[in-house]
């Protein structure tokens, strides 16, 4: 891909396309090309279904509009890495938690777009699941540290902190800290956030708890608590969200 996006142009319908039909019949695999503001011009469907908006809600729009602000801009830096230097990212293992619920590892590959005169124009990427025990699993290092994941997610109504992470983890909370910021540039107290606020959003969509019942299940000591929380990450609260969801169903 590297290759072709050197000979070939941003500006013609013909790479956009192209690409797009390879990644077309891919249910697991997100495609996407953006240009160098870092706006989404083309995506295939299995990316309109990763962030569950039609395709025409999300072109011209950047990742700060789907995901949780720090992957946002965990995203938006590797785009811009990508453009100012003209070099790929290869196979980039992240773990991701969006706004529907959905918590994953995945494989990402990013390169350059290059016009005919050498300007890079964009760039475009490809992620894919990757899964434990199955025909594309995850490394090792990454192995032991999904299970310490797995241990948050199913804890989280229990109200499950970091210390509580870092004892059943076998490490200190300084050790669990590194961990994660190395494998996912986040903090242990951010992704705790995330996962909340992930099983929030799926409950706000598509279950019939009340608010105060979603709060306790995701963690929250109150429904003020979870209302403060909710805010901070959507930039709506929990109510608003709720109504939007339904609108959009």
């Amino acid at each position: 891909m590297a290759n072709l996006a050197n000979r070939m142009s941003l500006s013609g319908d013909s790479l956009a396309n192209g690409l797009i039909e390879l990644f077309e019949d891919l249910q697991d695999t997100l495609f996407w090309v953006k240009d160098t503001e870092l706006r989404l011009i083309a995506i295939n469907p299995a990316f309109a279904e990763r962030v569950n908006l039609p395709k025409d809600r999300i072109l011209g729009r950047t990742d700060a509009d789907f995901y949780f602000p720090e992957l946002a801009r965990t995203f938006m830096a590797d785009d811009r890495q990508v453009i100012d230097t003209g070099l790929p990212i290869h196979r980039k293992f992240e773990l991701l938690a969006n706004r529907f619920g959905g918590v994953e590892w995945r494989s990402t590959t990013k390169v350059p777009l290059i016009d005919t005169k050498g300007n890079v124009v964009g760039t475009t990427g490809i992620s894919r699941p990757l899964r434990t025990g199955g025909a594309d699993p995850l490394p090792a290092p990454y192995a032991s540290f999904a299970r310490i994941v797995d241990f948050a997610r199913e804890h989280l109504s229990e109200g499950i902190d970091v210390p509580g992470i870092a004892q059943h983890a076998g490490m200190s909370v300084a050790t669990l800290a590194r961990r994660f910021r190395l494998h996912m540039r986040l903090s242990p107290g951010e992704f705790l956030a995330q996962l909340r606020i992930s099983r929030a959003c799926k409950l706000l969509a598509d279950s019939p708890l009340n608010i105060t019942e979603i709060a306790i299940g995701c963690g929250y000591e109150s429904r003020s608590a979870f209302s403060r929380a909710f805010r901070r990450q959507m930039k709506t609260s929990p109510t608003d969200y709720r109504k939007s969801s339904l609108n959009e169903a």
